[in-house]
């Protein structure tokens, strides 16, 4: 064995070398020419070839690499940083991160899931995102997306679609479009046959055969038939006719005439400049006025600065500084400092002065309570007090009294009663059963007689002293 020669050595394949098996080598660089024979693995022989050739698969050139001729690749290789100056031609390229040229790419198809490209040229060019400054092509279809800060074609379908602006100056679209979002129209825009809007339509002018809006909110809003609503809003409005359920006008002055037909309710106050004629009924919690003149006036309390003038005037409670008319019927009660007229029909009242000058009660009066008649009082068919009837002088054809009480009591034709006493009697003829005189005998005397004085059958009795005086 130690003096055969290499080429004597019996063969092995490739295949069948391990990575154990030993090579021998001559290390002409050792120092000591005793250990210049040395052993290498192959293990330890790849690893020295791998610094200056590429392997089999998954091994990775650091550095730079230059190729002067033509690189066919026939499986996948990953690189780095690929620069070329002339033409490269792959019948198919997958980059993982980013592809940069600064050059030319050109291929039947080009395909990735991003691509940044200043200039794109193709018969057809497809992607799942295309991200470029300038598009232009005769027809674009995108199946998923087309944005860019300028879009623009003779001819746009778009199933759905984001825009920023959209122009589409003196063009027509056809078929229906749902907007999510906002749309803004710079210029005037036209629709057909009707547009539906969840969120708000402003314009500088929206013209329209009908608009069906919850709002709507401009600096002029003009219906040339009719504009309604559940609110209608503004500062100024010029209305030929109108039907309000709610007119809200806090603060504002309306001008001209109006004819409101209908009801009108005005919450909060209301004022009328020159006047208000209604054919019905106006009501509210105050109304006032210079003058109102209505055919009836109802109200809690009504009150006239100056005058309450009507043919009939009714309330529960009436306070007035003065009431005249032809005739006054109060229900319940008539009060006042003090109340004059030709004629007053009470069924009762409650009087502190009572002024009837030369006038004639009619019917029966009841007085409750103390009556003071200042002046004369005459009673045509009889007076009944159940109390005290008092007065200067009391005259009547018959006076029907428990008591009478006075100074001087004048009875033209008779005096009676069950007792008739007084300090003075000046009788024409007293007739009675007892005669009692309590004066006391003196100089005076107590009774003047001048006639007859007779007793009945059983005669004139005298009780107590009599004294005949000369």
């Amino acid at each position: 064995m130690a003096n055969r020669r290499i080429s004597e050595f019996p063969a092995i394949s490739g295949i069948d070398i391990d990575e154990q098996d030993l090579l021998t080598l001559v290390h002409v660089f050792e120092v000591d020419p005793t250990l210049r024979n040395k052993k290498v693995t192959f293990t330890e022989f790849r690893n020295y070839l791998d610094q200056y050739y590429v392997n089999i698969t998954g091994e990775i050139i650091a550095g730079d690499i230059t190729i002067t001729g033509n690189l066919t690749v026939s499986g996948a290789t990953s690189l780095n940083t690929v620069t070329s100056t002339g033409l490269a031609t792959f019948s198919g390229v997958v980059v993982q991160n980013n592809l940069t040229t600064t050059g030319t790419i050109s291929g039947t198809v080009i395909t990735g899931d991003t691509a940044g490209f200043t200039t794109v040229t193709g018969t057809t060019i497809t992607g799942t995102t295309i991200l470029a400054t300038s598009v232009t092509g005769v027809s674009g279809v995108f199946t998923d997306q087309l944005s860019g800060a300028t879009v623009t074609g003779t001819n746009s379908n778009f199933t759905t679609g984001t825009f920023q602006t959209l122009i589409a100056g003196s063009h027509t679209t056809t078929g229906d479009h749902t907007v999510s979002g906002n749309l803004r129209v710079s210029g005037s825009g036209f629709f057909a046959s009707g547009i539906t809007v969840t969120g708000t339509v402003s314009g500088q002018t929206i013209t329209g055969t009908e608009v069906q809006a919850t709002n709507i909110t401009g600096v002029t809003v003009v219906g040339t038939t009719t504009v309604s609503g559940a609110t209608v809003t503004g500062t100024n409005s010029n209305f030929t006719t109108g039907t309000f359920q709610t007119l809200v006008a806090g603060s504002h002055t309306t001008t001209g005439d109006h004819t409101i037909s209908g009801n009108l309710f005005v919450s909060g106050s209301g004022f009328f400049a020159s006047g208000i004629s209604v054919t019905g009924t106006v009501s509210g919690q105050t109304i006032t006025g210079t003058t109102v003149q209505a055919t009836n006036i109802t109200g809690v309390t009504v009150i006239g600065t100056t005058s309450v003038s009507g043919t009939v005037v009714t309330g529960d409670t009436g306070r007035f500084t003065q009431i005249t008319g032809n005739t006054a019927t109060f229900n319940s009660t008539l009060s006042g400092v003090t109340i004059t007229g030709t004629t007053a029909n009470f069924t009762s009242g409650n009087f502190i002065d009572l002024f009837v000058v030369n006038q004639t009660f009619g019917g029966n009066l009841i007085f409750s309570g103390e009556t003071l008649t200042k002046g004369d009082a005459t009673f045509e068919s009889g007076v009944t007090v159940t109390g005290t009837l008092s007065g200067t002088t009391i005259t009547g054809t018959n006076v029907q009294a428990t008591n009478i009480t006075g100074v001087t009591i004048v009875g033209t034709t008779l005096v009676s009663g069950t007792t008739v006493t007084g300090e003075t009697a000046n009788f024409t003829n007293i007739t009675g059963v007892t005669l009692e005189v309590t004066t006391p005998s003196g100089a005076t005397p107590a009774i003047v007689c001048s006639g007859v004085v007779s007793g009945d059958a059983t005669g004139f009795r005298i009780q107590g002293p009599l004294i005949i005086l000369p």
